[in-house]
């Protein structure tokens, strides 16, 4: 029955896509896409084959299904462009019988303490410091998500559905609603796959405006447009991936990596590999593990063009590095990233962690 329905997912959003791509933004809800969890975001987001436990609600909800704790809390904050924006998660999962895991992931990316200047200058072009107001530009995404097995043998399948809130201020909201669905193949040897579509039926949001007069006016004033109440659609990717790790004679020592390949429905990107209707994007991440206690991690994604300044076309991509600790029932991690394009890239600084709740100690 999955499989029809996976079936029917993918033939529905890739027909939506090659139409609606013409009326639809492209990157719409774009803030889905960062991912969370910094031992994810370190090995460069190649994670949808190996994934489990709460993140994966995010990530790929079949791999919910491997969870070993039965309760797993996790959080993390994330500082871009020399803290200008921040990122927040807090993810729970729960296994509630043999076969089903159940999870909760809330995200938050915002820019606080923005300044209002539309009215700055009063009717006499006197500028009027007192009425400068602050306010925030947040975004928000509350994602449910269920894993179960197949009736295929180390066949997982999870689906997730998304609830958007979106605020600019008091003058512009926007509510919205997505669902994806995954699969991860983790057969009795060292290699995994997995497979994500993401925003399978396209990720809607319906923004609302409500400007002041003095805004409206002022933007007239400017020559800009008035924002029109309209409906924006993230359309859909398909991530394939595939993990394992290298047969070293060590008990103690384990390296392994993943390989993923994610294809959008939105037209021609700066990617590598770019045509009318679709566009793929590679991402690749290694780790080293040692004694399942301390973790290294390196990855690189984003492999896209760009033109500098001398017009000249660039290929560029976006490292990522980290390291992680276990603590018996406590994980924590920490990621060294990069976004932006050429010379106006910034570093980030990333922290996480998870808690597993109801393991025994070892």
């Amino acid at each position: 029955m999955f499989k029809q329905i996976f079936s029917l997912f993918f033939i529905f959003s890739s027909t939506f896509g090659v139409f609606a791509q013409d009326f639809n933004p492209k990157y719409a809800n774009e803030y889905l896409n960062l991912g969370v969890g910094a031992d994810a975001l370190g090995m460069g987001s190649a994670v949808v084959a190996q994934t489990s436990g709460d993140l994966a609600g995010v990530w790929n909800p079949a791999g919910l299904h491997y969870q070993q704790a039965p309760t797993e809390i996790s959080g993390m904050h994330a500082a871009y462009f020399g803290g200008i924006v921040s990122q927040d998660h807090l993810g729970i999962s729960r296994r509630m019988t043999a076969s089903t895991v159940v999870a909760l992931n809330m995200l938050r990316l915002g820019v606080d303490n923005i300044y209002n200047t539309t009215q700055l200058i009063d009717n006499n072009g006197n500028i009027d410091y007192s009425q400068l107001q602050q306010f925030n530009a947040a975004d928000y995404a509350f994602i449910g998500s269920l894993s179960r097995p197949t009736r295929i043998r180390n066949l997982s399948m999870g689906f997730n559905a998304k609830i958007l809130y979106r605020h600019i201020g008091d003058f512009a909201k926007a509510v919205g609603f997505g669902l994806d669905a995954g699969l991860q193949y983790r057969p009795k040897n060292n290699l995994n796959f997995g497979l994500m579509l993401r925003d399978a039926t396209s990720t809607f949001s319906v923004w609302t405006y409500d400007l002041t007069p003095e805004m409206q006016a002022t933007l007239l004033q400017t020559n800009n447009a008035l924002p029109q109440n309209g409906v924006e659609q993230m359309l859909p990717r398909l991530i394939l991936g595939a993990a394992g790790f290298l047969p070293i004679p060590s008990k103690k020592l384990k390296v392994g990596g993943e390989l993923d390949f994610e294809v959008t429905t939105d037209g021609p990107r700066n990617t590598l590999l770019s045509g009318a209707v679709f566009s793929m994007d590679q991402k690749t991440g290694l780790y080293v593990n040692y004694d399942n206690k301390l973790s290294f991690r390196a990855g690189v994604s984003q492999w896209q063009y760009y033109t500098n300044l001398d017009l000249q076309k660039k290929l560029t991509v976006q490292p990522h590095m980290g390291v992680g600790l276990q603590l018996k029932q406590w994980q924590i991690d920490y990621a060294f990233t990069r976004l932006g394009l050429g010379n106006s890239a910034y570093f980030s600084h990333l922290f996480s962690f998870k808690w597993a709740l109801g393991l025994v100690a070892k």
